[in-house]
């Protein structure tokens, strides 16, 4: 095949690929946005609520997502190699770590809970004490019904990771349809009541959550084992090596998700504190539009990742580095709407989810100013996603976590001692992107990734 035919058919692979896990992302991020679309009825207290729990979500989805990421990496490998025996084995391997995540998961959950909720919720001088316990009420109720269901939450992602591995994003996509659907039925239900069912307001939004995330995880499981029919015993398999394999490939992507999360939760705590349930509702808002808007984003990101790993595991470096190559060009192409969208009409988008006044205008002001970095956190996806799919994930996380952390003195010198107020802070998050995004470019060029230079 010429040069010029095998960049056309890797772009068809890449977007083969990318729509249905760009889609795939975007339903699960429209999990938050139905939650905050209900429980705009309750009030502004549960909205921030729901916007503060989204911080302890990916936190615990640091967990999930590390054991997700090892095993797509682990089974791209083998499915790249022809081994689909591997494949099996490691799915089941992974399904015994689950329940232990989602043990783990419940046990520090529940004995953290009411000092997370104050960590959270801060009190401030001149903030209404009774509005505060309200909203950290709120939000012990939400994240109760998440921590217990954590296997289920670690199961899911697990089973999605395994499909890409196996260069199947449709499957995990008709699944997560199905599941979100259940999800838009179940939160009014639950949140509100019906019939027979009590209103169980800002629990019943999580329980809607959990309920919809395990039919997922256990329908997709079944339909896994049954593609990989193979009863042969892999010879290779050792137990304690493959712990240890996934340790080496997770441990530094749960590191860099949980110093993102705790450093947006230390945030809150030191910079959000003096503008009250607004900011946290408003970062809330903010943070679902934007993920909705850049789904596809990372819907390249992840196809670059199982197109590269499968690239390396039938020792085709040169190949790789096209994937990467061509995903580059189609994210930057794709990020420039993304930044119109976010300047020109953004206010459709927020009152979907919220009917606060005060609250649409400093979400207004979010989405312009996180606008100038779309083109950062295309490069992002792509060179993350790329990089740690082909086995390369300490250097990615290290510098992921440097500028995770960079976030925190800087937004409380922005907003705080500068006096920017909430534009500081959104300010502070586009300067760290800036930073991943050109520290990324160099983690790529030294080439060590896959062995070779670009």
């Amino acid at each position: 095949m010429d040069e010029g035919k095998a960049r056309q058919q890797t772009g068809r692979e890449l977007l083969a690929l990318a729509w249905p896990g760009g889609l795939m992302l975007l339903l699960d991020n429209l999990y938050r946005a139905n939650d905050l679309f209900w429980v705009k009825e309750i009030g502004r207290q549960a909205q921030s609520a729901i916007s503060v729990a989204g911080m302890v979500n990916i936190l615990t989805f640091a967990l999930y997502g590390s054991l997700g990421i090892a095993t797509l990496s682990l089974s791209a490998r083998a499915h790249g190699a022809g081994r689909p025996e591997r494949a099996r084995t490691l799915l089941h391997f992974a399904l015994m770590l689950t329940v232990a995540v989602g043990a783990l998961v419940a046990v520090l959950g529940f004995g953290t809970m009411d000092a997370l909720c104050r960590f959270l919720v801060p009190s401030a001088e001149g903030l209404d004490a009774v509005g505060l316990a309200q909203e950290r009420e709120y939000l012990r109720d939400y994240m109760r019904p998440l921590f217990a269901g954590g296997a289920f939450l670690c199961l899911a992602t697990v089973v999605e990771q395994s499909f890409l591995a196996a260069k199947d994003s449709r499957t995990p996509l008709y699944l997560q349809i199905t599941a979100v659907a259940l999800n838009f039925v179940l939160n009014p239900m639950l949140i509100f009541g019906l019939g027979p069912i009590p209103a169980m307001g800002t629990a019943g939004a999580g329980i809607a959550t959990v309920a919809s995330r395990a039919l997922i995880g256990l329908l997709g499981l079944w339909l896994l084992r049954r593609r990989l029919r193979s009863e042969i015993v892999d010879p290779d398999f050792s137990p304690a090596g493959t712990f240890w394999r996934i340790v080496r490939l997770g441990f530094p992507v749960l590191t860099a998700i949980a110093v993102y999360a705790l450093a947006y939760q230390i945030i809150l705590h030191r910079s959000f504190a003096p503008f009250g349930e607004v900011g946290r509702a408003a970062l809330g808002s903010g943070f679902v539009i934007e993920g909705l808007a850049f789904c596809m984003i990372w819907g390249l990101g992840m196809a670059s990742g199982s197109l590269t790993a499968n690239a390396l595991g039938a020792g085709s470096r040169r190949q790789a580095e096209a994937v990467v190559r061509r995903a580059t060009v189609y994210v930057l192409i794709l990020t420039l709407p993304l930044t119109l969208l976010f300047l020109w009409a953004p206010a459709p988008m927020i009152r979907a989810l919220t009917e606060d006044p005060a609250v649409q205008r400093e979400v207004v002001v979010y989405l312009r100013i996180l606008a100038w970095s779309q083109w950062a956190v295309g490069l992002q996806a792509v060179f993350e996603e790329s990089m740690i799919a082909a086995g390369y994930s300490a250097p990615v996380s290290a510098t992921n976590m440097f500028w995770n952390l960079i976030r925190i003195p800087l937004a409380h010198w922005l907003a705080i001692t500068q006096g920017h107020g909430l534009p500081g802070i959104w300010w502070a998050v586009n300067f760290s992107t800036y930073g991943k995004a050109l520290t990324g470019i160099l983690l790529l060029r030294l080439g060590r990734w896959q062995g070779t230079g670009l």
